[in-house]
């Protein structure tokens, strides 16, 4: 004979029950939630936004686009930058374009990372971005001044479309070493008003390995340059081989201050000697033609996604740099930084599969 089971003693069973599927359930869900975070695979997309042109970059497995403001800087002591016209109208004009860019691409399934960046206009020869330095302290201060209004005109447009990571500087090297204190500042100022992610973008070279503010941002930033052969038509294992000595440094700052890395830029261009200066832009070579060479391209990404991409503390790459108005390569874009319709179009979306 079964015993019947009285009121009480069925609704604790009950209750027991319940906490039990409720458990499982949370088991279930944070174990999937754990499978299911991807990295960040991004790409730098120049160009208009559409749900038309961003098919291409779903077809490729990017789940993040990256969009790059820019201000204009005379020199590398001017104070003075420019990111609008200065009046009211225009940079109501610039917001709205901004926020309309970003808002298509999380339409379409899209993260993004809004990455400002200063443009030199005329640099003295041999200068670039990484040398800006105000030489005088009035001039300090105003720099200080414009680059703060630049970097919050963009942080509250960031926070305004829920953008999940956000760029507090690009390649300021000195600045960056020398004055940290201004940037610990500007970060707190940023948080005030931005609740996304935050990271720095710094340069390969010594940069990041100097930084001393990375506990207050989330990421660890670096713009991923390495040079990894010194010869023309590298293959894929010695391009590996090449990785090698970048890698411990940069799992000691990962260590050091207990932060993921993002590769916030990489690229190469479609050119026999791309693994040997990563960073030389095109207009510097004497002769375009002569080196074309999209297998070596594609090699720097298949030796990047073999002995980078799995790595425990990175977080993910933005390709440098691709056109959401694509149509097909030609003499300049043969030799340019974009993978589109080229060798390594396909190891990217194998990569990220």
């Amino acid at each position: 004979m079964y015993k019947i089971l009285s009121r009480p003693s069925f609704r604790i069973i009950s209750q027991i029950t319940a906490v039990i599927l409720l458990v499982v359930v949370f088991i279930g869900f944070a174990s999937n939630s754990v499978c299911t975070h991807q990295k960040q695979k991004g790409a730098h997309v120049f160009g208009p936004l559409d749900s038309i042109n961003l098919q291409p970059f779903i077809k490729n497995n990017y789940n993040w686009i990256t969009l790059v403001p820019f201000c204009g800087q005379n020199d590398i002591d001017s104070p003075t930058l420019v990111y609008h016209r200065g009046d009211k109208l225009d940079s109501t004009r610039k917001k709205n374009n901004w926020k309309n860019q970003i808002t298509t691409a999380q339409a379409m399934g899209f993260k993004i990372f809004l990455k400002p960046h200063i443009w030199i206009h005329s640099p003295t020869e041999g200068k670039w971005r990484s040398d800006i330095f105000p030489t005088t302290e009035s001039n300090w201060e105003l720099w200080q001044k414009n680059y703060r209004d630049f970097i919050l005109f963009y942080a509250k447009i960031a926070e305004e479309t829920n953008v999940e990571l956000f760029c507090v500087g690009t390649e300021l090297s000195r600045l960056s070493v020398e004055k940290s204190e201004f940037w610990i500042t500007l970060i707190k100022d940023i948080r005030k008003i931005y609740s996304g992610k935050l990271t720095y973008a710094a340069n390969w070279m010594k940069e990041y390995k100097k930084i001393t503010f990375w506990s207050d941002l989330d990421y660890i930033g670096i713009q991923a340059y390495f040079p990894l052969t010194k010869n023309k038509y590298p293959s894929i294992e010695q391009i590996s081989e090449g990785w090698q000595k970048h890698l411990p440094s940069m799992e000691e700052v990962h260590a050091a201050f207990d932060k993921k890395i993002i590769f916030t830029e990489m690229g190469y261009k479609s050119t026999a000697d791309s693994a040997i200066k990563p960073w030389k832009w095109i207009e510097n070579y004497a002769d375009h033609k002569d080196l074309v060479s999209f297998e070596t391209q594609a090699n720097c990404y298949d030796a990047f996604f073999n002995e980078v991409w799995n790595k425990d503390w990175l977080e993910g790459v933005h390709i440098w740099q691709l056109r959401s108005d694509f149509k097909g390569t030609n003499s300049w874009s043969d030799l340019d930084f974009t993978p589109q319709g080229k060798l390594a179009e396909a190891v990217i979306a194998k990569g990220f599969e």
